[in-house]
């Protein structure tokens, strides 16, 4: 199987002012990241807002660059690469952000929208460019005649169809996936989750899936990153994180999914306390203030990330 990425120890720092006589603090946003990443195939990143799902899509699209770590797309190394071989590798990595309403040009029709890029990139005549914009939309089930319609013409689904086929244009081998259909109705998010399956089968294309939604994250992942305070808290396949998870975030997490079983007895697991600061989060453990099994070793020591059964875990108790 192809590997399309491979992330190691990816981190992103930020220095952030606290004033005029005050020294600059440190937010540690992502906090050592890695994985990899196979054709075909599905990475899925779960946690609360401010965990560094959105961080982590930013470096792996090099919106922005690690402060330290690695990642490498095919055989290329990212990090310190120079302008001309990032410019040549960003068409291989597209995104689709989370609002369909905000990531399209309201004053620009879709043809244009899906053109822009082969244009920018400065590929094909106008009429090549016109017919793969067309192509496109039929592959992503929009219809001919959308063409010359502007944004507000369609609907929130018909909108993410839209930045889909946007992202696909330039021929990706990796989507990022950043909460597609988290501003979508229930039955709008299955018909979008469902073109990304096909387009993955037909395309083989690599995607990273980040989402706080764990019902959505069973059905489309082959592999999960669960993460806390920027740090990855669990990892490893899908169907072992959903039998066994082993951390008691994942549970937490998992324990809040909703079940359409109505015979099922499930145990909701709340969590007391708030977020911590990323500006001042807790000695050891990020997640030791929340956590139900804490001990003193918690606040003292940093769990590593180990292999505790088919997982990776970072836990002093299990």
């Amino acid at each position: 199987m192809t590997t399309v990425l491979q992330a190691r120890d990816l981190r992103r720092h930020y220095a952030v002012s606290r004033g005029m006589f005050a020294e600059p603090a440190t937010l540690k946003a992502l906090d050592g990241a890695s994985f990899t990443l196979a054709r075909g195939k599905t990475l899925a990143v779960v946690g609360e807002s401010g965990c560094g799902k959105s961080t982590l899509a930013r470096l792996l699209t090099m919106i922005e660059e690690p402060t330290s770590g690695s990642f490498r797309i095919g055989e290329t190394e990212v990090v310190g690469a120079k302008p001309e071989v990032r410019k040549s590798l960003r068409p291989k990595v597209q995104i689709v952000f989370q609002n369909p309403y905000g990531s399209l040009n309201p004053r620009q029709k879709i043809g244009h929208a899906l053109e822009e890029p082969l244009l920018v990139n400065g590929r094909f005549s106008a009429a090549e460019r016109t017919a793969r914009a067309r192509e496109m939309m039929g592959l992503v089930g929009l219809r001919p005649e959308h063409y010359d319609r502007y944004p507000h013409m369609f609907s929130g689904g018909q909108r993410q169809r839209i930045a889909i086929a946007r992202a696909l244009m330039l021929e990706p081998e990796i989507l990022v996936l950043d909460e597609p259909v988290s501003a979508l109705d229930l039955s709008i998010q299955a018909q979008v989750l469902n073109l990304l399956a096909d387009l993955q089968e037909r395309l083989h294309l690599a995607y990273v899936f980040i989402s706080h939604d764990l019902s959505v994250v069973r059905h489309i992942a082959d592999d999960v990153v669960v993460m806390y305070l920027g740090k990855v808290v669990e990892q490893g396949p899908r169907d072992q994180i959903f039998r066994n998870p082993k951390h008691p975030y994942t549970r937490a997490l998992l324990s809040a999914t909703p079940v359409a079983d109505p015979g099922r007895k499930k145990e909701r697991i709340v969590l007391t306390g708030e977020l911590p600061s990323p500006l001042n989060p807790p000695s050891g453990c990020p997640f030791r203030t929340r956590c139900p099994l804490v001990q003193e070793v918690c606040a003292r020591k940093m769990p590593a990330l180990e292999q505790k059964g088919g997982q990776l875990v970072a836990c002093h108790m299990v």
